[in-house]
């Protein structure tokens, strides 16, 4: 059995950003994201599966009438960080798998200046490696100040503080600067419901992202780095209903308040499904980029194939003509009086041609059947990688007709390279 292609996702952000809560909300919209797409998925492992069903169970707790500002518990860092497999599910169609995906949530400790070597480098080699990285923003600390909403050209007091931007430059840079495959980038403002009332509250939004970010988009903008990087805001409402109220500050730590409106709604996040739907649709871009190529490589192999057959066919024919002249003359020298043949086989032995004869036809039909066995091997590849291109061309049209572009959503870098949309 071929061994799955594996594809990764990271998420990248300090701690209590939000990670694991967005991860909740996405994992609400997974099933249906997929059947949706015409895509099956299988998790066989119970960790993951214990992982997933404490995700979905983890921000229904909160927000409770008693409790509304009852926070997410921050992922624990491990002792050695490797040790973290992510959640990982196979996608296919049918009964058919194709692929693997490897979802990884660090711990925020991770990301710090004050992390170790180990860590530092854990995160170093998974953001070279995974092929898309989705980063987490507190859009609260973007958007608010201490004495209001921040203008249009300012950013909220505690952005530095709480999605510590520099460092997640710094990141990428030292990750990024000679980066040679495909990347996909998503930054996922969250805790964001104040600021997608209205289109002007969600484009204020998008511009904050922009000016919060620049230094990080700019490095993305860099002609070396711009036609391998794909880059997307997707924000997610990672609650609903709730609204920022208020910061508060204790032992130099702030805490945002939100309130619920109405009181008693329910858990209900919106847009979970965003971040999903942009990243299947570059991953499977670039696993149909990929399958492309062994597509036409099979395809080279199956013509030079096809023209040996051709070949071994004429060799076929050739030997069953020359055992057959052999069989003919050997049989009608069976059919003389025995006397007759003894003489006749004296002067002219008729016995080795025909076997020579027949073991060549042997050896020749053995080696037309192998190569026509190859044929046949290449044909069944081809087949169903081609079958693998269509199925997940339509899997993509249908992620692309379902990712918002507008009102906060944008496609920043990419479009016509990783995130188009099948013809």
């Amino acid at each position: 059995m071929n061994k799955l292609q594996e594809l990764n996702i990271i998420m990248v952000a300090p701690r209590g950003v939000g990670k694991t809560s967005l991860l909740a909300a996405m994992n609400e919209e997974f099933n249906k994201t997929f059947a949706s797409a015409g895509l099956t998925t299988w998790i066989s492992d119970s960790k993951t599966l214990d992982a997933i069903a404490e995700c979905q169970r983890l921000l229904q707790r909160m927000y409770t009438h008693k409790n509304q500002n009852n926070l997410a518990e921050p992922t624990a860092p491990q002792i050695d960080p490797w040790e973290d497999q992510g959640f990982v599910f196979e996608v296919g169609s049918g009964i058919k798998k194709f692929m693997k995906i490897r979802f990884t949530d660090p711990c925020g400790e991770y990301f710090k200046l004050t992390a170790s070597d180990v860590q530092q480098d854990y995160v170093k080699q998974q953001l070279n490696q995974c092929d898309a990285v989705i980063i987490p923003i507190d859009s609260t600390a973007l958007m608010e100040t201490k004495t209001g909403r921040a203008r249009s050209t300012e950013i909220g007091s505690w952005h530095e503080q709480k999605n510590d931007p520099a460092r997640i430059t710094n990141l990428f840079k030292e990750a990024y600067e000679n980066v040679t495959k495909p990347r996909l980038v998503v930054l996922a403002p969250l805790k964001c419901e104040s600021y997608m009332k209205t289109d002007k509250d969600a484009n204020d939004l998008l511009d904050h992202i922009k000016i919060g970010y620049r230094e990080l988009l700019d490095f993305f903008k860099e002609d070396k780095h711009y036609h391998k990087i794909a880059v997307v805001i997707t924000p997610v409402q990672t609650i609903g209903h709730t609204v920022f109220s208020h910061a508060e500050t204790i032992n130099n730590y702030t805490q945002f308040v939100y309130n619920k409106q109405p009181i008693d709604a329910p858990y209900a996040p919106k847009d979970g499904d965003q971040p999903l739907r942009y990243v299947l649709r570059f991953l499977l871009n670039v696993y149909n980029e990929d399958r492309k190529l062994e597509l036409e490589k099979a395809r080279e192999n199956l013509d030079e194939v096809e023209k040996e057959v051709g070949f071994k066919a004429y060799q076929l024919n050739s030997a069953q003509r020359r055992l057959e002249l052999a069989q003919q003359r050997f049989d009608e020298r069976k059919g003389l009086w025995r006397p007759f043949r003894s003489i006749a086989n004296f002067f002219d032995d008729v016995y080795t041609p025909y076997s020579e004869a027949n073991n060549s036809y042997t050896e020749t039909e053995s080696a037309f059947k192998e190569t026509e066995n190859q044929k046949f091997a290449i044909q069944g590849m081809v087949d169903a990688t081609e079958a693998q291109i269509q199925a997940f061309n339509t899997a993509i049209s249908k992620f692309a007709v379902d990712c918002k572009q507008d009102r906060g959503f944008a496609i920043f870098q990419g479009r016509a390279k990783w995130l188009p949309v099948p013809k």
